[in-house]
């Protein structure tokens, strides 16, 4: 699979309402924007479903109680909210087929199918971008002189 340029994550900007998903390969974690929730009707919990051939990843809405599915529980669905999900099984595998780099986070922002209100991510629409050094938020530190 081709790889994207890297991006500096200050150039990674999207508007709170673009619904986009970041996978990271350290600790398997997935974060997904509010705005991904909002498009298929912030329902009470969400499952993934991997297609490894096309290379996508779909997210559909699902109840509070599937067993197959991760409850969105306190979730606000505030405008610039978001969820981490740690789904390291599933990472490992999309990472199995690509060659993207364990350092960087990959960005894919959603297609909407709304006949079956899916969320779909395309792995071939991935941007790479470098994971910020303050991973608590805030602004970045400068560099000291």
């Amino acid at each position: 699979m081709e790889q994207k340029n890297n991006i500096s994550d200050t150039e990674l900007i999207y508007g709170n309402d673009c619904p986009y998903i970041d996978i990271k390969w350290q600790k398997g974690l997935i974060f997904l924007s509010n705005a991904v929730l909002r498009l298929i009707g912030n329902p009470g919990g969400i499952r993934f479903q991997w297609n490894a051939i096309k290379h996508s990843l779909i997210i559909e809405a699902t109840s509070i109680d599937d067993p197959d599915g991760y409850p969105v529980i306190g979730q606000t669905y505030t405008r610039h909210g978001s969820l981490f999900i740690g789904c390291s099984t599933l990472v490992r595998e999309i990472w199995s087929v690509t060659d993207w780099d364990r350092t960087l986070r990959y960005r894919i922002v959603a297609k909407y199918n709304e006949l079956s209100n899916i969320a779909i991510f395309e792995l071939k629409d991935a941007v790479a971008s470098e994971i910020p050094k303050n991973i608590h938020g805030g602004r970045h530190r400068r560099p000291k002189s």
